[in-house]
């Protein structure tokens, strides 16, 4: 019974979403940040396969979208076109990591890109051809884009496997400190302390919600409240890291489109929260019977 209406409460949440964006569409209402629906629709789909369908066909929605993250971010960064042998296998290491999450394969998945993947791509950008110098500039490039849009996201495919309210919770309190952020973005000032001030205005919301969404998810009480303290803290981390990569990749957060920075943008609250929560979660639920 519960099963049931967890499935139809996660289906409800995707037709929502899609009945908005639908609405969106068909009345041609635009918001600032319409890009940002998208993605959260998006999440909202891979969800929705998961319950009603199969998680073996959701995993591959999310693969896509790791495709297109690490494919706008080759089209930014300034690379050799020696180093298409390296870009490959960037590319390839996708469905590597997706199938090792598909099985729940989870010591070799911890490893995947960290270590093969990592040690693969340099031997493969020197295959690229004779010219020596910017090597160490391209494997650098390279792994950096794999691990934070690949691996770090890829955390979200595997904390569905364990359970589709866990990644929810996460998106959730996600989407609600970047609202935040999206509301107190008139100042100016952008100074790492601000930033921190900015997101930790959102922890309250967070631990509400993350105890509002217990009954669903299983997590107990004081873990909820501490991930609803945590959240906001590696969102402001990721925002601020990724900004400054932005920056220097040449993205201008007022010139935000498909292929220039738009999808980046949208995950980079995710990339530092992902892997965190997810080990957090494994490592107490496989530890405690409260779970």
């Amino acid at each position: 019974m519960f099963s049931d209406i967890s499935r139809a409460l996660v289906i409800l949440i995707f037709l929502a979403l899609s009945l908005f964006w639908l609405i969106r569409k068909i009345f041609k209402i635009r918001f600032a940040y319409d890009s940002y629906i998208n993605y959260l629709w998006t999440f909202s789909l891979i969800f929705a396969v998961s319950e009603a369908a199969s998680f073996e066909i959701a995993i591959w929605i999310l693969a896509f979208l790791c495709f297109v993250a690490l494919r706008e971010y080759f089209t930014l960064v300034d690379i050799r076109l020696q180093d298409r042998w390296g870009i490959v296998g960037a590319y390839l290491s996708i469905p590597f990591m997706i199938i090792l999450i598909q099985f729940d394969y989870y010591g070799i998945f911890i490893i995947s890109i960290p270590v093969y993947a990592f040690l693969g791509i340099p031997f493969l950008v020197t295959l690229g051809g004779k010219e020596i110098k910017g090597t160490l500039l391209s494997i650098g490039i390279i792994d950096l884009g794999l691990f934070l849009l690949v691996y770090c996201i890829g955390h979200i495919g595997y904390l569905a496997l364990f359970s589709t309210w866990w990644a929810i919770m996460l998106i959730f309190n996600v989407a609600i400190c970047d609202l935040i952020a999206i509301l107190m973005r008139k100042r100016k000032d952008h100074r790492w302390g601000n930033v921190l001030i900015q997101y930790f205005t959102s922890a309250p919301i967070t631990v509400i919600l993350t105890l509002a969404l217990s009954y669903w998810t299983r997590i107990p009480w004081i873990h909820c409240i501490f991930l609803g303290l945590l959240i906001p803290i590696l969102v402001a981390i990721g925002r601020h890291t990724i900004r400054y990569i932005e920056k220097d990749i040449g993205i201008s957060s007022d010139q935000l489109r498909p292929g220039r920075g738009q999808v980046i943008d949208n995950l980079r609250s995710l990339l530092y929260a992902a892997p965190v929560v997810f080990h957090y979660l494994r490592y107490f639920s496989m530890r405690s019977d409260a779970f």
